[in-house]
C-alpha cells in the first residue's frame, strides 16, 4: 500500500499531518469488525428525534459523547464511496459546513476546548489514540484498547474533489473550530500511531461527525454571568456590556444626548426604552467634540464628498469604545454562529441577537436558506423549519427601536432595528446593519446619512 502524505499544519511546537491512504473504499472494513462497542461497559441510548436513528452515548469523564458516528442526512454529506451501506455502518461524512449545523437539538459539534478536555480525561494526545479507538477494524494491528468507550472507528475521508479514501486506516472528526477561510480543526486518528492529534483539514473535505451532549448557545445564555456595566462618565448613565467573542459591546443602545439626537415619536420614554436615534454626522462626531477621528464626516472633505476619519472612530460613543465598523458587525455576526447569505447578510445571526420581547409577532418560519458559491444560488433544505422570532442567546438583545426619517418623521417601531457603521459609501449614503421582525438575517444595507438611527458602541 503506499501512502501519500499532505501536510496540514503546526498546532503549538509540533507538526501535525494528515496521511491517507491511496486505496479504493470496497477496502473499508465491514461494520461487525469495527464498529462494535466495548462490550465490558454499560452505554445509554439516545433517539434522535429527526429521522427515528438511535445512537449509543458514554460519559467520559464530565462530558457525554456520541459512541457512534453521527448518520444524519444533510446537504453536502455523503456515504463512503457513494454506498448506502456505508452511511450504515460508519456514519455520513460531512464537510465543515454542514458538520456545523448536523447535531440534533442538545447536542453540538465539539469545540476545540472539548476535543482537548477528552484528550486531557483519557491521559492525553501522546495516549489519546490508544485509548479512544475502537478495539477492532483498524489495519495493521492498529487496533486501540477502547478504554472509555469512544470507539473510534476507521471510517476513511472524501476529498473536496469528491474521491474516498480509508483502507481502515484513518479517522478524522470536525470540531466547531475555524484554521481560516479554507480550513478548519478537528481530532485526527491513525492506525500506526497511539497519538491523537488536533490538526486542520479542508472545510469542504468529508469527515466524520461525533456530537457531545449540551447545547453551546443555551450554556452561554444559562451560564452566563452577570455582564460588567459600563458607566458613562459623561452623563453618569449606565449600560449592560456583553463580551461574544473577541469583542466586547455595549448590550444596550446608546442614549447620550446631543443637540441633533432625538427619541422616537419624541417620547422622552422611548430614549429609556430604545436608547437615542442619531444622524450619521452625530454618530461621527464630526463636530469634534469627544475626538478628531471623525472630525467633518457628514460633510464634503474632497471633491467626492468622503471624508477620511482615523479609525478606530469613538464618534459619540464613551470613552474607551468606539462606533464600528462594517468589519467588525460581520466578525459579531461570524462568532455567533451566522451563515454569509449570497446577498448582504448573515443568516441566523439577526435571531440570535435580537431580544426575545418588544418585536411585532410574527409566525413566520424559514426552510431553505440561500447561499451563493461561485456563480450560482444554492439553496439548501434546512432539517426543520427556524422561526424567526429572535433568541437573545448571547444577551445582545437588539431591539426594534425604529429610525427617522428625515423630515419625514418616525417609522417602524417594532418591526425594525437599525444600527450605524463608520463605512461612507458615498457623498450622501453610509452602510448601516439592519435586523427586521420578519427575517433571521442580520444585513447591512445603505441609509442617507441626515436620517437617524441607533448607536451600539464596541470597546477600543
Amino acid at each position: 500500500m503506499h501512502i501519500r502524505v499532505v501536510l496540514i499544519s503546526f498546532v503549538s511546537t509540533s507538526l501535525l499531518a494528515v496521511v491517507c491512504a491511496c486505496s479504493s473504499a470496497k477496502n473499508l472494513p465491514q461494520k461487525s469488525e469495527t464498529s462494535g462497542l466495548n462490550k465490558s461497559l454499560n452505554y445509554e441510548s439516545f433517539k434522535d428525534s429527526r429521522d427515528g436513528q438511535i445512537y449509543k452515548t458514554v460519559k467520559i469523564g464530565a462530558q457525554v459523547w456520541m459512541a457512534e458516528n453521527l448518520n444524519f442526512k444533510t446537504g453536502e454529506s455523503y456515504c463512503h464511496g457513494d454506498d448506502a451501506d456505508n452511511c450504515s455502518n460508519f456514519g455520513r461524512l460531512y464537510t465543515w459546513n454542514a458538520a456545523m449545523e448536523s447535531c440534533p437539538e442538545g447536542w453540538r459539534l465539539p469545540t476545540d476546548e472539548d476535543w482537548t478536555l477528552l484528550l486531557t480525561t483519557v491521559g492525553g494526545q501522546a495516549s489519546g489514540g490508544k485509548f479512544l479507538k475502537s478495539a477492532s477494524g483498524w489495519l495493521s494491528l492498529g487496533n486501540g484498547t477502547d478504554d472509555y468507550g469512544f470507539s473510534a472507528i476507521p471510517a476513511g475521508v472524501r476529498f473536496d474533489n469528491g474521491n474516498y479514501k480509508s483502507d481502515s486506516a484513518y479517522a478524522f472528526f470536525w470540531s466547531s473550530k475555524e484554521d481560516n477561510a479554507e480550513n478548519a480543526y478537528g481530532l485526527f486518528l491513525q492506525y500506526y500511531s497511539e497519538r491523537a492529534d488536533l490538526n486542520s483539514g479542508l472545510k469542504k473535505s468529508g469527515f466524520s461527525v461525533r456530537c457531545v451532549k449540551g447545547d453551546i448557545r443555551r450554556e452561554a445564555r444559562d451560564e452566563r454571568r452577570e455582564s460588567n456595566l459600563l458607566i458613562d462618565a459623561r452623563d453618569g448613565q449606565t449600560y449592560k456590556t456583553v463580551t461574544i467573542g473577541a469583542q466586547t459591546w455595549m448590550a444596550q443602545n446608546l442614549n447620550f444626548k446631543t443637540d441633533s439626537s432625538s427619541c422616537y415619536n419624541d417620547a422622552d420614554s422611548n430614549c429609556v426604552k430604545y436608547g437615542r436615534l442619531y444622524t450619521w454626522t452625530d454618530a461621527m462626531d464630526s463636530a469634534a467634540v469627544f475626538s478628531t477621528n471623525g472630525k467633518g464626516c457628514g460633510y464634503s472633505n474632497d471633491d467626492r464628498g468622503m471624508c477620511t476619519p482615523k479609525f478606530p472612530v469613538r464618534g459619540v460613543c464613551p470613552l474607551g469604545w468606539h462606533l464600528p465598523s462594517l468589519e467588525e458587525w460581520k466578525t459579531l455576526f461570524v462568532a455567533v454562529g451566522g451563515k454569509k447569505w449570497y446577498r448582504d447578510g448573515f443568516l441566523r445571526a439577526g435571531k440570535f441577537l435580537k431580544a426575545k420581547n418588544e418585536w411585532e409577532p410574527s409566525n413566520k418560519v424559514v426552510d431553505v436558506e440561500e447561499v451563493k458559491k461561485g456563480d450560482y444560488v444554492h439553496r439548501d433544505k434546512l432539517d426543520k423549519p427556524i422561526s424567526v422570532v429572535g433568541s437573545d442567546d448571547y444577551g445582545f438583545s437588539v431591539l426594534p427601536g425604529g429610525y427617522k426619517e428625515g423630515a419625514w418623521g418616525y417609522k417602524t417601531e417594532g418591526r425594525y432595528g437599525g444600527f450605524w457603521t463608520t463605512n461612507q459609501s458615498n457623498s450622501s449614503f453610509v452602510k448601516d446593519v439592519d435586523f427586521s421582525y420578519d427575517s433571521f438575517i442580520a444585513y447591512w444595507n445603505v441609509s442617507r446619512m441626515e436620517y437617524s438611527r441607533s448607536v451600539r458602541c464596541v470597546k477600543d
